[in-house]
């Protein structure tokens, strides 16, 4: 079971980190419309969905993301991946999909792990997205997606599907992200 404040927690870490990782710069705009539901493959086959799980022993956050592969699209990720003049296409196009996916779910799991000391992420990894359809086989808690628009041009939608183990009530209030300083080009070790 998961409670009211868990999930909303959840949407909220989520769009923060959308917003965060999304703009290049202060100018650039950062819409995103909640969907009701699990994100819904449009043209089967035809495109990778980016998965990456971050998960501890109590619960499962799946995301999927489904990328336009539209030239503003491809063009706004090459900016925000700082690929000055890069072409981006084939599996250079697919590796920065999951570079930017990974971005997004490093920032909750950051979050979440002051929560939940043994939370920790999964390395992304790609699906047909005629597998969309199979999402509700998870069984997942709760679920919800988001259509995220950038400066009207770029586009792509998330879904989070939370799983949360059995005979376990997954009850959390994650405070508002706070502005972060900015780091000044200190060495930061692994």
């Amino acid at each position: 079971m998961i409670t009211a404040s868990a999930i909303s927690s959840i949407e909220s870490m989520f769009e923060h980190s959308v917003r965060e990782n999304s703009r290049v710069g202060a100018e650039d705009d950062c819409v995103i419309t909640r969907l009701p539901g699990l994100i819904s493959a449009v043209q089967p086959g035809n495109r990778k969905l980016v998965v990456l799980n971050i998960s501890s022993y109590i619960f499962r956050v799946v995301v999927v993301a489904a990328f336009d592969s539209d030239e503003s699209t491809v063009a706004h990720l090459a900016k925000i991946l700082r690929i000055p003049d890069a072409k981006l296409e084939g599996q250079a196009l697919l590796d920065g999909y999951a570079e930017f996916v990974n971005m997004i779910c490093g920032t909750v799991n950051r979050k979440l792990c002051a929560e939940f000391r043994h939370a920790g992420m999964s390395t992304p990894f790609f699906l047909d997205e005629a597998c969309a359809t199979y999402l509700a086989m998870i069984n997942p808690a709760a679920t919800g997606s988001l259509e995220v628009v950038i400066n009207d041009s770029a586009h792509f939608r998330l879904t989070v599907c939370t799983c949360v183990a059995r005979d376990v009530e997954l009850d959390f209030d994650i405070v508002p992200f706070e502005q972060e300083d900015e780091p000044t080009g200190e060495l930061e070790l692994f």
